[in-house]
């Protein structure tokens, strides 16, 4: 089966400049890898990590640069264009919410402590090894497991191909298709997959495929560093009900989906509860992108009765976030009866709508 991401619906509210900038510096290593003076494998073999140079103290081979900084120039190496595109595509489609979180300068010390936890366990466990090892997957492996705490709820469309098999038949097709898949699941389903093959080669000598337990690394290391990293990002003060705003937000929910409707982190709940006792005019915009993409295209009707049953489904599963979203959403695109007599124009009426429909107090 092949599974390649596209998008999610998962706002991240800003232009992700260091995501950008990580994977521009990724695509100019893996350019230079290819100018290499002796080709792209000796590349590899000089600027990789190689855990027996890097505990023996030897330089990298050539300079005189300690072989300890291969630790970091491995990260923005790739083996092969299958690599470098699966890593860019995952680091693009979690990196823009991650970084919104934490903030610009957080998410680079995230990424990096990330990136160097995983290359300091691979050294470590392939202490025997004179393979070289490279790749960003460790440090994205962090921010997967980040967007897994904060955002679990988050739809992952994706490319799902089952191939020539049963699978294919079962789903109705042999042909490619779009599945929209919850993080919880698909990176979830990810995780699994690297215990799976961590576990097959546990009985191999000096780890076949350190790799596998660099995501190990990178996933754990994230998953402990996001957490102090966001409360200092996301702690409001008293007087920033903006900063307010965010906060709830992704706590209790958007949609996005960033954190469901419950507080998921005690001390952050408790620190919600005041701000919002403080501030509550700082209540966070309800959204759907689906309503946009109808109005945008002038279909009030089909955005009304979109957002009908969205409002049915809200009920059934007793989400009051969206009752309340929705109901207020509902009563912006129903216009109010004319009075008899007074006939607007139609352009002004659907500018009215469209214009007060998704932003303002609920």
């Amino acid at each position: 089966m092949i599974v390649i991401p596209l998008r999610d619906n998962a706002t991240s509210y800003d232009t992700p400049y260091v995501t950008l900038g990580l994977i521009f510096t990724c695509i100019v290593v893996f350019a230079l890898q290819w100018l290499h003076p002796q080709g792209f494998a000796a590349s590899i073999a000089q600027w990789g990590e190689v855990p027996t140079r890097i505990l023996n103290g030897e330089n990298v081979p050539g300079t005189g640069i300690s072989s300890s900084w291969t630790m970091l120039t491995a990260m923005f190496m790739h083996a092969g264009g299958a690599h470098i595109a699966g890593n860019m595509i995952a680091l693009w489609l979690f990196g823009d919410n991650i970084e919104w979180l934490l903030g610009r300068f957080r998410f680079l010390v995230f990424y990096l402590a990330c990136g160097l936890a995983a290359s300091g366990f691979t050294v470590l466990a392939g202490w025997q090894s004179d393979q070289p090892g490279l790749g960003a997957s460790g440090a994205i492996a962090g921010v997967m497991v980040a967007y897994l705490i904060f955002y679990p709820r988050a739809k992952i469309t994706s490319l799902v191909w089952f191939g020539f098999s049963g699978y294919g038949l079962a789903a109705g097709s042999y042909l490619p298709h779009l599945r929209n898949i919850s993080a919880v699941w698909f990176i979830g389903s990810w995780i699994l997959l690297q215990a799976f093959f961590a576990t097959a080669l546990l009985g191999m000598s000096v780890f076949s495929n350190l790799g596998i337990y660099a995501h190990f690394a990178g996933a754990i290391a994230g998953a402990i560093i996001v957490w102090p990293l966001v409360i200092q990002a996301r702690k409001p003060k008293p007087t920033d009900p903006e900063v307010c705003a965010e906060l709830t937000t992704f706590l209790i929910g958007d949609e996005g989906d960033a954190g469901g409707n419950e507080p998921i982190f005690p001390t952050l709940g408790e620190e919600v509860a005041r701000l919002k006792a403080e501030h509550p005019e700082a209540i966070p915009e309800f959204h759907d992108f689906t309503v946009e993409d109808l109005l945008g295209k002038d279909d009030v009707d089909g955005a009304l009765k979109h957002a009908e049953l969205m409002l049915l489904a809200a009920t059934e599963s007793g989400d009051s976030w969206r009752i309340h979203g929705y109901q207020a959403l509902i009563n912006r695109l129903r216009p109010p009866p004319e009075p008899e007599g007074l006939q607007l124009p139609g352009s002004v009426r659907d500018t009215t709508i469209r214009g007060g429909c998704l932003r303002g107090d609920m």
